[in-house]
């Protein structure tokens, strides 16, 4: 099986037989890559007692057809029925887990999130009033990066350090399916979030030590509503 088939493996393994993606074997690299980390993100809820259920941007459940965006989108757009996950912890704040939106940074500049998870109260006003979702209502996000036939440049890892300046500090990881000695240092030099070689073939497994960082994320979200 190759890479881009395990990727699309697992993001139906998430979204159940009933559900099917938009995305296919044939699909960009890139795409799949982002929706495989949010399937991630949504494994790692589910192992913290959340229930997940699946919605688009006329918060209308989804039956049959789930539409990832394949390109930056706006969290409002209603171009096409574009799709998200709805993460309930018991005694908690609804969340929804999207990809491929824009979010205001502290600035009040718009920045993509490849993977975003935000409180799913925002996300509605949002939706209602046409405007992106405030950096402070963002629980978790994730800058992906799928780089099979050539490395990541240190252009990389900097563009993401200065995000982070402007959308979060704490939960904002950088996930690549390949590695980089350069990007890896500059990271743990800086004490950010990160993960490269990550992918269901990884002989590592990587992907179970990523998860986990997506398990204390929300482990502490639960926590912190008790």
């Amino acid at each position: 099986m190759s890479i881009k088939e395990s990727l699309l493996a697992d993001i139906e393994g998430v979204l159940g037989g009933a559900i099917a993606p938009n995305l296919t074997a044939a699909s960009q690299g890139a795409d799949l890559y982002e929706a495989y980390i949010w399937s991630l993100v949504l494994q790692a809820a589910q192992s913290e007692g959340a229930t997940i259920s699946f919605w688009n941007v006329f918060d209308s459940p989804v039956n049959t057809d789930f539409v990832f965006r394949t390109s930056p989108g706006n969290i409002f757009s209603t171009a096409h029925p574009y799709s998200h996950a709805v993460i309930s912890f018991q005694n908690c704040p609804a969340l929804e887990a999207h990809v491929g939106v824009f979010v205001a940074g502290k600035s009040g500049v718009a920045h993509e999130c490849d993977v975003a998870v935000l409180y799913s109260d925002e996300a509605y006003t949002c939706r209602q009033r046409s405007v992106h979702p405030r950096s402070t209502q963002v629980l978790l996000a994730v800058e992906c990066k799928f780089y099979v036939q050539s490395s990541m440049g240190i252009g990389l890892a900097r563009s993401f350090l200065g995000l982070t300046t402007e959308i979060m500090q704490q939960a904002r990881f950088f996930v690549g399916v390949s590695e980089s000695e350069r990007v890896e240092t500059l990271f743990a030099h800086h004490k950010k979030k990160w993960e490269t070689g990550v992918s269901p073939i990884d002989r590592k497994q990587r992907y179970l030590r990523l998860k986990h960082d997506f398990e204390h994320v929300f482990r502490d979200f639960v926590r912190k509503q008790t």
